[in-house]
């Protein structure tokens, strides 16, 4: 009897074992797939994973929570936030549930930089601050240290802390990550990813120049990649060189990210309201309003039926709308836009946030705010 209960424990973590490499190679195709911009494929292989991880109980509850986090990515990047958001509160329930060790933190800490982010597209930034702030405490117990977690985490508070308003906060996270690539011996696409952050933040701050010197630098930096890896950086490029009046510029480098984001399978339906939100704001400061006119209620209408009508980016699209209806002498329809604006802006952001001031400033003023 004895040697039966042991030959069955044996035969069950054969099969755990073998059922964990079949998760693993599921999970790298996954990735694959999501690198190259087919969601749809990596939606299948990252799915296929799960079901994997969930036949077994010898299958670790870390590679089961890895196999959902990476559900959750694919369901973000396709813009569907509920099923992001349920994958990711059920890795981190299972990984609550576990005992406590190295990778158990590792991969805790990854899904509070998904949580951490996913509480950040809300506007929900007291808990995108909190999840994130647990995240670095459990990176720094982690022995050996992982260089790549903490910079992704210190990048996470970053962009946290530059759309609450909080620049300093933002400047020293990200000198803390390029200390950290410094001496990890980061990849090219890791530096591009911080000068890509930095050129926001140096946008966010009204410095021009500069954030087109390191949006230029971060496009140099992914070197020959696919247009779909490349659009970001040129998205924040276009805002730069649009800022300093250079709007066709501007408009050439946009409509290349949205060939781009239709081009993805699926198309990218957030990305591509982001750059209608853009071109439409370039189009205003040229002088062409109908067609701004025309991209603005594209955009509104995407973000809407995505965020819903009640989100913080809405109203950014809604005030520049209002700005546009101004200009057109057609007031009543401005002082609706505005309104609207301000009262989903002052239910998001704190007193004094520089979006929200800015709101009010355009309501009085006209100037538009591009995403």
């Amino acid at each position: 009897m004895k040697a039966s209960v042991i030959g069955g424990r044996e035969v069950n973590r054969v099969r755990g074992r073998w059922l964990a490499t079949r998760v693993t190679r599921a999970l790298r195709v996954a990735g694959y797939w999501q690198s190259v911009g087919d969601l749809a494929e990596a939606s299948r292989a990252a799915h296929r994973a799960l079901r994997l991880a969930h036949t077994h109980g010898a299958v670790p509850a870390t590679l089961v929570a890895e196999a959902a986090l990476t559900v959750a990515r694919i369901a973000q990047d396709g813009d569907d936030l509920a099923r992001s958001r349920v994958h990711l509160n059920h890795a981190v329930d299972l990984l609550e549930a576990a005992p406590s060790d190295a990778e158990r933190d590792r991969v805790l800490a990854w899904a509070l930089v998904g949580s951490g982010d996913e509480h950040r597209r809300r506007g929900e930034y007291p808990a995108a601050r909190r999840v994130l702030d647990r995240a670095l405490r459990l990176v720094d117990r982690l022995e050996p240290r992982d260089a790549r977690l903490h910079a992704a985490v210190l990048t996470s508070r970053g962009i946290t802390a530059k759309e609450s308003g909080d620049f300093g906060t933002a400047a020293r996270c990200y000198a803390q990550v390029a200390g950290l690539l410094a001496g990890s011996g980061a990849s090219s696409a890791d530096a591009a990813t911080l000068e890509h952050n930095l050129a926001g933040l140096d946008y966010a701050r009204g410095r021009y120049p500069e954030a087109e010197r390191h949006a230029r630098q971060a496009v140099a930096l992914r070197g020959r990649v696919a247009p779909l890896v490349l659009a970001p950086d040129l998205a924040v490029l276009a805002s730069a060189v649009a800022a300093q009046g250079r709007y066709d510029e501007a408009r050439t480098l946009l409509r290349r990210t949205l060939t781009a984001y239709r081009a993805a399978r699926p198309p990218r339906r957030y990305e591509i309201a982001v750059q209608l939100h853009n071109l439409a704001s370039v189009s205003q400061a040229g002088g062409d309003l109908a067609e701004a006119e025309d991209l603005y209620r594209q955009a509104l209408a995407l973000k809407e039926d995505l965020l819903g009508s009640d989100h913080h980016e809405v109203a950014l699209v809604v005030n520049n709308l209002g700005t546009l209806l101004r200009e057109q002498h057609r007031w009543p329809e401005a002082d609706e836009c505005f309104r609207r604006a301000l009262a989903i802006a002052e239910r998001t952001y704190r007193p004094g946030h520089p979006v929200l001031e800015r709101i009010r400033h355009n309501r009085d003023h006209g100037q538009i705010v591009v995403s």
